[in-house]
């Protein structure tokens, strides 16, 4: 004899087992990894005049394909020379060009910026694509 409870211990038991067991479906499935992009090393610049010429190169070329295309983002935070400096502030970087990235092995890159005078100058560079973000470069700082 089967009582009055029976069907709902079951359909309990049932529940439960399903969502232990998992139900059967999926995520999609996750794209592969791509490798981290390589970092910026030893950015320089040289000022000339009313302009900056900044330089760098990679650590290591790219391993493997890039997802979609890859460039240099330049990137600069200025403040002018009468502001205090502010030890603590963070810095506001804005994006001020792009540098196409080819791939080539040792390659050197470059940018060259005008400058006004009066202002505090801080630079950086990373590699970009319209799926990743490599690392800042070292910064460059320098008064104009």
């Amino acid at each position: 004899m089967v009582s009055a409870g029976a069907p709902i211990l079951i359909g309990v038991v049932f529940l439960f087992g399903c969502l232990a067991l998992g139900c059967g479906v999926k995520r999609p499935p996750l794209p592969p990894r791509q490798p981290p992009l390589p970092a910026v090393v030893t950015l320089g610049y040289q000022v000339a005049g009313p302009s900056v010429r900044l330089s760098w190169q990679l650590s290591e070329p790219s391993a493997g394909e890039l997802q979609g295309p890859a460039a240099f983002g330049v990137y600069r935070f200025r403040s002018a020379l009468a502001e205090p400096v502010c030890d603590t502030c963070p810095l506001v970087f804005e994006k001020v060009g792009m540098v196409p990235y080819a791939g080539r092995k040792g390659a050197h890159f470059s940018f060259d910026a005008d400058l006004d005078p009066g202002y505090r100058y801080v630079f950086t560079v990373r590699l970009e694509t319209g799926a990743a973000t490599g690392p800042n470069s070292n910064r460059v700082q320098f008064d104009h």
